[in-house]
């Protein structure tokens, strides 16, 4: 999984966003991209290839109907890139998680009808019942943005107030710091959270005997 430090670097390269602008509208091959992007083509593909080894796209072979098959470049499939950002909370990702249509369609039954119809009805070819159903998915995507906005919001208050409820319990700086590792940041093994905290690791083994010991966990 792609750290935080690997996905700003991928965001602050132009040409690595330009490239991933291009293949969010189609996949592309090398030759294409740096043509378009007046860039060396061996430079493309440095780019090309820190962003498949981070797992943001993939290669695929398409035959030609002359000449040797071509390596083309798109989006992987079912990826999306969140970045996270409000008071007490600083978060980037990249996930790759299948959607689950079933529980999906279980809990909005509106959208299993939706996909029903652009999967079987061959009305959808037309081009003004395209529209209808791209300007329906967009309403929905600033309903559902509302709702995550909440949800974003709701989390980042619940973690002030862990960080507060920390403060009123009375413990030395190390074991504080130990337990918001543990709770927010989700580290349970005493090895990783001597790493993160640069911490040596009997330290962080007497800091949570204490914790265990003041019933904090």
């Amino acid at each position: 999984m792609a750290t935080t430090e690997e996905i700003f670097d991928i965001l602050g390269n132009q040409t690595r966003r330009m490239i991933l602008e291009m293949l969010a509208t189609s996949p592309c091959y090398t030759t294409e991209i740096a043509e378009r992007l007046e860039v060396g083509q061996k430079a493309i593909n440095e780019h090309l290839k820190i962003m498949q080894d981070l797992g943001l796209i993939d290669l695929f072979i398409l035959k030609q109907k002359r000449g040797s098959p071509r390596k083309y470049f798109k989006i992987k499939d079912n990826i999306r890139m969140e970045l996270f950002v409000a008071p007490r909370v600083f978060d980037a990702s990249i996930k790759t998680e299948e959607i689950d249509l079933d529980s999906i369609f279980e809990r909005y039954p509106e959208y299993k009808k939706f996909y029903d119809d652009i999967k079987f009805d061959s009305d959808i070819r037309i081009i003004g019942r395209l529209k209808e159903n791209l300007d329906y998915l967009k309403n929905e995507l600033v309903e559902i943005d509302n709702a995550k906005a909440f949800i974003e919001r709701s989390i980042s208050e619940l973690k002030e107030k862990i960080l507060t409820t920390v403060d009123d319990l009375n413990l030395g700086e190390k074991e504080k710091k130990i337990l918001i590792e543990i709770v927010l940041k989700e580290l349970y093994s005493p090895q990783k959270i001597s790493e993160s905290l640069n911490l040596e690791l009997d330290e962080v083994v007497d800091s949570i005997k204490i914790l265990r010991e003041r019933g904090v966990l």
